[in-house]
């Protein structure tokens, strides 16, 4: 009796964790539809009272790079010059940013600023990883933001066996800066393939940065996109079994391979313009694969990109998955 009690305790615990925790609704803010008046800035970059509504709780500005920000990490950094002194917030750039953030704030949104993209290659550049990510989490704390998003794509470097050592560095270094305690958020946003492990990648791709530092990580908003003949578009190949060249990626599979199924958000473009190949699933299909998926994974979505989601209907549909 006192071991049917245990596991019974057990296996409600386990579906009690499963079934309340709080979603990851992430989206990318990279351009903006219009650039005038101040409040239609506002509008591009998803603050509550300016923009449509929408259910994302997580919003990545992008992009943060070496050579200095750009698109809607810029904006933000620059905030006063972009929305000058017609604007209703304040009279500096920092004014006008912890006014925005009350806005986001009020409503459960975090602010990330999301680092690279698919345009800088900072380990196959030759970049010092310490002080790279020192200067990105110096950022986050002088801009107010919540947090760091690492979108880093470089292929060349993980291919080479490279990319791993960097990014379990450039982690370690923001999570110095930016610590768990003071409720930061470090996510990261890896191709899918890069959980291939050592049948692709040399020193083990992601499944090694998860080993190292994953407990540095709270999530990670994995790109089941653009991968050619890998094209997770049906609830087998994106939740089951892979197809195509990316093996073992889909996300029981991620599970069985050791990454904890709360650090998997699910990656998808938003339209089909949003994809460079394959990947795009319709929204009622997407929505229902997540469901479908719902007794052993519920950490949440990310979509590209949040201008085409012009009426957050995407959103909005997606999220209803998980209540």
């Amino acid at each position: 009796m006192r071991g049917n009690f245990v596991l019974s305790v057990f296996i409600a615990l386990a579906c009690y964790v499963v079934s309340s925790s709080a979603g990851n609704y992430v989206t990318y803010i990279d351009a903006f539809n219009s650039w005038w008046p101040p409040t239609a800035i506002a509008a591009g970059l998803g603050i509550p009272g300016y923009a449509h509504n929408s259910s994302y709780n997580v919003i990545n500005l992008s992009f943060w790079m070496t050579s200095g920000s750009a698109d809607a990490a810029l904006v933000w950094e620059q905030a006063y010059t972009y929305v000058s002194s017609q604007n209703p917030w304040g009279s500096s750039t920092q004014e006008v940013q912890a006014a925005w953030l009350k806005l986001y704030h009020n409503k459960g949104i975090k602010v990330l600023i999301s680092a690279f993209g698919a345009t800088e290659f900072p380990t196959s550049a030759g970049v010092d990883p310490v002080q790279c990510c020192t200067n990105l989490g110096n950022f986050v704390i002088q801009n107010q933001l919540d947090g760091v998003d690492l979108d880093w794509e470089d292929n060349d470097a993980m291919d080479a066996g490279k990319g791993e050592a960097w990014l379990i560095t450039c982690t370690q270094t923001l999570r110095s800066i930016l610590p768990k305690e003071k409720g930061y958020i470090i996510s990261h946003a890896p191709q899918a393939p890069y959980f291939m492990g050592t049948s692709k990648y040399p020193n083990g791709g992601y499944l090694t940065v998860d080993k190292q530092v994953g407990d540095l990580i709270d999530y990670y908003n994995i790109q089941f996109y653009n991968q050619g003949t890998s094209d997770y578009t049906t609830y087998n190949t994106l939740f089951e079994q892979s197809d195509g060249w990316s093996s073992n990626t889909a996300v029981q599979q991620l599970i069985a391979s050791g990454i904890p199924a709360s650090r998997i958000v699910v990656g998808k473009p938003v339209t089909t313009g949003d994809a460079t190949n394959t990947g795009y699933v319709e929204v009622n299909q997407l929505k229902q694969m997540f469901q479908s998926a719902s007794t052993f994974w519920r950490t949440g979505y990310m979509g590209w990109q949040y201008r085409s989601d012009s009426d957050g209907e995407w959103s909005n549909i997606l999220t209803s998955a998980f209540q």
